[in-house]
């Protein structure tokens, strides 16, 4: 892909070669201390989701991990072994997410319940804009109420940022459906706090990053600086951002920094590190 310097896909020198600044950590969003004080539950026959929303950071647009905790120490259900649906969204234009898109779900099974273990579930590296939601869907089936939602109600708490929806049936693709009085946020339901649901994200889907594009006067070069997980990276040059005329200038580079004796060309490059 055509890797970037915190949000653009492609680095033109004559824009970036001169300032170098850091390298753009991976983003963990988060609204608790991992500590649930109660649960959240639903009655015999009846389905619910259970979200937090975060507005995307551009440096953790790409998300590859939702975390999620279940219940909350002593709590009354024995949740382990339960049917859930892991849930990731984008919210284009943010606030609350009844209009949010469905964009990633993974079947599974809960584990740790009742422990405030946080269960971590891969995602393939997808991309969200506005905010990221994330969640979980459950249909209880037994003939009890279950308390399954791990709520952290210690300050602080943000409000307008965990909401919960509930129905006799629910489609997760379609939370526009769930009718008004059955949809709120948490505080709404007289309960101050936020669900234990996190998200991890990173800035681009491959873990490649370029970091900085430098003039170095002596000897002429520009200076690339990147990092990832790869052991050799191919350096692709181009006068254009379409990359129609790119060709490999550096092949099996082992980083993190290649050097490009072009500086004194008069020309404008586009980079792309892969």
């Amino acid at each position: 892909m055509k890797l970037s310097l915190a949000t653009l896909p492609i680095l033109p020198l004559a824009a970036l070669c001169l300032a170098t600044l850091p390298a753009a950590a991976d983003v963990d969003y988060s609204l608790t201390d991992h500590t649930a004080e109660i649960a959240f539950g639903i009655d015999s026959g009846e389905s619910m989701v259970w979200l937090d929303t975060f507005p995307v950071d551009p440096l953790g647009a790409y998300v590859d991990t939702v975390k999620v905790a279940y219940g909350r120490p002593g709590g009354p259900s024995p949740i382990n072994g339960q049917n859930v649906r892991i849930l990731l969204y984008e919210d284009l234009d943010g606030g609350d997410p009844k209009n949010a898109r469905l964009v990633w779900s993974f079947d599974t099974r809960v584990a740790n319940g009742n422990t405030n273990t946080l269960n971590s579930y891969a995602v393939p590296p997808t991309f969200v804009r506005g905010s990221l939601v994330v969640g979980v869907y459950y249909r209880n089936t037994n003939p009890l109420r279950v308390y399954i939602g791990a709520v952290d109600t210690t300050a602080p708490s943000f409000a307008d940022r965990s909401y919960t929806g509930w129905a006799v049936t629910l489609d997760p693709a379609n939370l526009g459906a769930i009718p008004a009085a059955q949809w709120g946020t948490l505080e709404a339901s007289g309960t101050v706090g936020n669900f234990v649901v996190d998200a991890h994200a990173r800035p681009t889907p491959d873990g490649i990053l370029l970091s900085a594009v430098e003039k170095v006067p002596a000897g002429g070069l520009v200076r690339l600086t990147f990092s990832g997980p790869k052991s050799a990276y191919d350096v692709q040059r181009a006068s254009r951002p379409d990359f129609a005329d790119g060709a490999v200038v550096g092949a099996a580079v082992a980083g993190p920094t290649w050097d490009d004796p072009v500086l004194g060309d008069g020309r404008t490059w586009f980079y792309l590190v892969q």
